[in-house]
């Protein structure tokens, strides 16, 4: 019966990781079907084997779950495409959330076995903890699947996410504290409300902590995306005025071309070819430069003439290949694949900047094939270096968030494609496909 007992102590991990998963579904090495026969088999192997080290030594249960968490935490690490700044406080939140039916257990087993020690190993208690932790999975797996995989997916920066990292460590410690060691304790005065209520207002802290997080996430996200309409608005309104000067400038021409009309058909005339020809040239040169049209998509080709102009102020050659129709057959929209684009020529032109004037240059093709398939490869030029946690490109800016290569490569997973990262010594590399 003890060796029982303790398998249904270290049971509640089944749990604890299902719902550690739910939030990276969309980040993760691996499918689901794979990862659910991985967990199978450490888990299957583990949770008896602890249950007999526990039995036949007689070590205390946490002095083994501890470290067997840490190394769960290491499979679970390398299952997903995250940094550890990220999946950390996940886990650590996942394990100061189960930290609660285990003392709701003690709880429980101090009413059933009042003079017995937390030591003690027993079944209805190990029972009841299970039960409780299964319980905890169908009444959070939402939060964990949507509020917290929210967040994952759009929000990378690793100072946003090590910020709440204090907050499990606090619960989880308080958790391990509180518990008594003798169960006569619970039964002194009013101990046994303030354990209940401790655990019940400690529970609803933690959540509004989150709760609280996520809005201020959330607001941030709205704002960045705010911040980039407004700065896809200014971009248009550029384009907008380029526009506006070049019909100006026609409409001028054209109302002074009778004049030289007048004075070329005088020179003609006179035989006067040599100032004629001057005077040819010279109005050819007054001729308004049309801004350049690069795709028939509205806000695409403001977002294209707005780069295209910061990368000739700063020296970058260009070769671009641009054959975008002027209404796209998928499920991207304008924003989305001006966001995309844009983080591309945004990373490409301070990439570009890293290297001598004489060496930045830019090759970009964007094509659409068989009507439904976004092809997106961009090459620039850097200076080589790069900074990478667990296979992701980092920022290396100072002050830099790093959000961008993560901007590109959620749209394209939002739209079933995939985004590419790669480089060499002084290129650096992304391609884009979205079907």
């Amino acid at each position: 019966m003890t060796f029982l007992s303790e398998i249904l102590q270290f049971a509640v991990l089944i749990p604890a990781a299902i719902l550690a998963i739910l939030p990276l579904k969309n980040k993760l090495r691996f499918s689901v079907v794979k990862i659910a026969g991985l967990m199978a088999l450490a888990l299957g192997f583990l949770i008896p084997f602890c249950g007999w080290i526990v039995t036949i030594t007689g070590i205390p249960v946490n002095y083994i779950l501890f470290p067997v968490m840490a190394v769960l935490y290491l499979c679970y690490h390398k299952v997903s495409t995250v940094p550890v700044s990220v999946d950390l406080p996940i886990y650590l939140f996942d394990i100061a959330l189960m930290s609660f039916p285990a003392n709701i257990a003690v709880a429980i087993d101090s009413r059933v076995h009042p003079t017995a020690y937390l030591a003690d190993s027993c079944i209805v208690a190990n029972g009841w903890q299970l039960a409780i932790s299964f319980l905890f999975l169908l009444l959070f797996s939402w939060f964990f699947r949507h509020i917290l995989g929210f967040l994952v997916d759009n929000i990378s920066s690793p100072n946003v996410w090590l910020a709440t990292l204090p907050i499990p460590l606090i619960f989880t410690c308080m958790n391990v504290i509180i518990q008594p060691k003798y169960y006569e304790t619970m039964h002194v005065n009013r101990v046994f409300s303030f354990y209940i209520g401790y655990h019940f207002l400690a529970l609803i802290l933690i959540l509004t902590i989150y709760i609280i997080f996520y809005q201020v996430a959330l607001n941030l996200i709205r704002n960045a995306e705010n911040t980039e309409r407004i700065r896809f608005l200014e971009m248009q309104e550029s384009q907008y005025h380029a526009q506006q000067q070049y019909i100006a400038e026609s409409a001028r021409l054209r109302h002074d071309f009778r004049q030289q009309l007048h004075s070329l058909a005088e020179m003609a005339a006179a035989g006067n070819y040599e100032q004629l020809t001057e005077h040819l040239l010279g109005c050819v040169e007054e001729l308004p430069r049309q801004p350049v049209h690069y795709c028939s998509n509205l806000p695409l080709n403001a977002l294209f003439s707005y780069y295209a102009s910061l990368m000739d102020d700063a020296q970058i050659r260009r070769n671009w290949k641009i054959t975008l129709p002027s209404k796209m057959n998928f499920s991207i929209t304008d924003m989305e694949l001006c966001s995309l684009l844009g983080n591309i020529l945004e990373n490409v032109w301070q990439g570009c900047q890293s290297v001598s004037p004489q060496n930045r240059y830019h090759e970009l093709t964007v094509c659409v094939k068989h009507e439904t398939s976004l092809y997106i490869v961009s090459s620039n030029r850097f200076d080589g270096r790069i900074k990478k946690e667990n296979g992701v490109y980092l920022s290396t800016r100072k002050n830099g968030s790093g959000i961008g290569l993560s901007s590109i490569a959620t749209i394209a997973e939002r739209h079933r494609g995939i985004a590419q990262f790669s480089n060499t010594e002084n290129t650096f590399v992304i391609d884009v496909v979205i079907e």
